[in-house]
């Protein structure tokens, strides 16, 4: 046979009390005194037990208090008749800390236990005492009959559309009173309802609001700058071709440097072999002239080629003379040189000295 259970567990946790315990928490939430003014507070016009009549405005869950400073107005429109005593049943009781959903169980079972009235007359509501920080809390329950309850209201209120609520005095403070349910707190509590369900949400566009006007500045450079990055990317674009052309052009210009640079640098074959002419002695014997570039090698004989080496390089035109070889004696008392020089940028075409 299957076994059925109703205790919805998640990870170990009853699903219901988690429930409870989150709304818990946000209702205590709700009263701090930061949100506290969130939720709406309507003014109810009483009919109180003297005879009198007077405003009353929401002070808590459930609990509304008197308000001094004013007179009940036909206009408003929520209204509500209050008990008088003589109707009422109270009981004060002493309650270990529990949560809501396990304080109301508790008190059932009280009302169940004193309550004098048939199940399907009785009308009940409870009002938390201060209690101060002992680990009991204190309760008033107040238990009223329906039937008597009907028959007070119809002696007070003609007959109208809407039925009015009905309210009773707390023992604890006379300013204080709570709601009886079954009535006609429903049309209220749903208006109340809205009225927070409203200023909810325009609490919450003021803080879109706030957070769009934080977030605007910083939004407008990032669109500045991404304006930026893309009217670069089309410039960059635009000027691809003429960019290209440049780099063309420069590697032209580089290449004429060079071109010019190794012009300058490459010797006039005419030219030097003029100076040389000019320079050698008449006893030397020229056999051998390599021009590359700017070098110059010279192969012949000569009857003194220190001599030679040293004239040559007193030269302007010339530079970087020097024999890469030793000088050999043949038998006509002549020696065979081998000179290397380097022919300036601009040689002279006239010798330092003539013959």
């Amino acid at each position: 046979m299957p076994i059925t259970s109703s205790d919805l567990r998640l990870f170990g946790l009853r699903l219901p009390e988690l429930w409870q315990d989150v709304r818990q928490a946000w209702r205590k939430l709700a009263r701090l005194p930061a949100f506290a003014w969130l939720a709406p507070r309507p003014v109810v016009a009483v009919h109180e037990a003297g005879g009198a009549r007077g405003l009353w405005q929401v002070a808590g869950a459930g609990v509304f208090r008197r308000r001094r400073d004013a007179t009940a107005r036909d206009t408003l429109p929520f209204v509500a008749v209050e008990l008088p005593e003589a109707l009422v049943l109270r009981r004060q009781l002493a309650l270990p800390r529990l949560v809501p959903h396990q304080r109301r169980a508790a008190l059932e079972l009280q009302v169940r236990t004193l309550s004098p009235f048939a199940p399907d007359d009785l009308v009940w509501a409870f009002a938390e005492l201060d209690s101060g920080a002992t680990a009991a809390s204190r309760v008033e329950l107040v238990l009223a009959s329906r039937r008597a309850i009907a028959a007070h209201v119809a002696s007070v209120l003609p007959a109208t559309g809407a039925a009015p609520e009905v309210w009773v005095r707390t023992s604890q403070d006379a300013t204080d009173a709570l709601v009886l349910p079954g009535f006609g707190e429903a049309r209220r509590q749903r208006a109340q309802q809205r009225g927070a369900w409203l200023c909810a949400l325009l609490a919450a566009l003021a803080c879109v609001l706030a957070l769009a006007l934080a977030l605007t500045p910083t939004l407008q450079l990032r669109q500045r700058a991404l304006g930026a990055v893309a009217a670069w990317t089309r410039l960059v674009e635009q000027t691809r071709p003429v960019v290209a052309e440049r780099e063309a052009l420069l590697a032209v210009e580089g290449q004429i440097q060079a071109l010019r640079q190794v012009m300058g640098e490459r010797a006039d074959p005419l030219r030097t072999l003029q100076t040389l002419t000019q320079l050698l002695p008449d006893d030397t014997v020229l056999q051998r002239l390599q021009i590359e570039g700017s070098r110059i090698l010279l192969t012949g004989q000569t009857s003194d080629t220190a001599a030679l080496v040293q004239k040559l390089g007193g030269h302007s035109g010339f530079k970087d003379v020097r024999a890469p070889t030793a000088a050999t004696r043949t038998g006509t008392g002549k020696e065979v040189f081998q000179i290397e020089l380097t022919l300036q940028s601009q040689p002279s075409a006239e010798p330092e000295g003539t013959r």
